[in-house]
């Protein structure tokens, strides 16, 4: 499978990258670490008028919060946009955001855990490669972890072979497809909307921080009930962060194995992506081949174009 998906231009070393708060708030500590992990990068960070703004769980209205991500990506001299942080609010904005204009000018679109609404959402509306990687503001960025970004938005070779030697296989065997999806909540929240990512013979990625196993079997018995698990060709599930249960409970693996291990379809968990220090930074709308049981992910071209 060949990617008829636009790609945004490689980010190169001064190019200027918008810095926004589409979720939940931050401090001023936290978007003042956000622009300097940005600078890492060689990058110059645009930091959005409303990114310090608050109202009450959210980074400022949603008009405001809307109007940041549009202006960053109507902009031309804008080549990046970054999260800051997630946390609750982008599915807010969804019919706000201006995917035309990523449309007409592609450029990389970075995030992950509430990020998931609004990076689907530019694979399916814009047609454009979203990535699901740190928030500046809030993921620690060593130099492993700066290494995926720039492996992802910053060289036009492939991502090539990812091995996670750690994962558990739940079921084996081959898949490609588009990947897809991110935070579990999101992904079923997004399920019945206009919004739901395309399911259908792709590569389903879930990862979740802070739910007890209950509410992950809940909504991983939603995604059956719903048949996206069974329309995906395969499962790749992230990290399952502070997810331990509060009182008797199964475990996290094992609501997993209950629930995804009899698909008929590869199934691997515990990859290096999600709510942790350093996590894969996987270009969502682009093919990738899983096999489960070997432990890869397999992306064979590049994300970015020159």
């Amino acid at each position: 499978m060949r990617s008829a998906i636009r790609k945004p231009k490689a980010l190169r070393r001064g190019d200027s990258v918008g810095v926004i708060a589409p979720a939940s708030p931050l401090s001023d500590a936290e978007i003042a670490h956000g622009i300097e992990q940005v600078r890492s990068f060689g990058l110059e960070p645009v930091l959005g008028r409303f990114a310090a703004a608050h109202d009450g769980y959210l980074a400022g209205t949603d008009e405001q919060r809307a109007a940041d991500f549009n202006r960053m990506a109507r902009d031309p001299a804008i080549r990046g946009i970054f999260a800051l942080r997630g946390g609750y609010g982008t599915m807010r904005i969804l019919e706000s955001i201006d995917f035309e204009a990523l449309a007409r000018d592609p450029k990389v679109v970075m995030g992950f855990s509430d990020l998931t609404a609004v990076l689907n959402a530019v694979v399916s509306r814009s047609g454009v490669v979203a990535f699901h990687g740190p928030v500046v503001g809030k993921s620690p960025l060593d130099d492993e972890a700066r290494a995926y970004v720039e492996r992802a938005c910053m060289s036009l070779e492939p991502i090539g072979l990812l091995h996670a030697p750690e994962g558990v296989v739940l079921s084996a065997g081959r898949a490609e497809g588009r990947l897809c999806g991110g935070n579990l909540s999101l992904v079923a929240s997004l399920v019945g909307t206009a919004w739901a990512p395309p399911f259908s013979e792709s590569l389903l990625l879930l990862e979740e921080v802070d739910e007890e196993p209950y509410r992950i079997d809940r909504m991983l018995t939603q995604l059956r009930l719903a048949g996206v698990l069974h329309a995906a060709a395969g499962v790749v599930v992230g990290a399952c962060t502070g997810c331990d249960p509060a009182g008797p409970s199964m475990s996290v693996p094992a609501v997993l194995e209950d629930r995804l291990h009899d698909l008929r379809r590869p199934v691997l968990a515990g990859v290096p992506c999600g709510h942790i220090a350093r996590q894969w930074v996987l270009p969502l709308g682009l093919p990738a081949v899983l096999d489960a049981g070997a432990r890869t992910l397999e992306l064979s071209e590049p994300a970015v174009r020159p």
